[in-house]
């Protein structure tokens, strides 16, 4: 996972950290964790990401699958 696309993506959306968490329905801490790699983001939480930030197939690669692309 990219942190620092993820929160690029946020603040060019106009958007931030708290608006982001209850869009996702978790809370700062879960976020926080999520973010420093200590829990994984689901498959709901990726797609409601997605939803929110009006990110494309390619961005979000990037932001979540860029440790796996090659």
């Amino acid at each position: 996972m990219d942190v620092n696309k993820l929160k690029y993506y946020i603040a060019d959306r106009g958007e931030s950290l708290s608006t982001y968490e209850r869009a996702l329905g978790i809370s700062k801490t879960a976020l926080y964790r999520k973010m420093r790699g200590q829990t994984e983001f689901t498959r709901d939480e990726i797609e409601k990401t997605i939803r929110f930030l009006r990110l494309s197939e390619a961005d979000t690669i990037s932001v979540f699958f860029n440790d796996v692309v090659s």
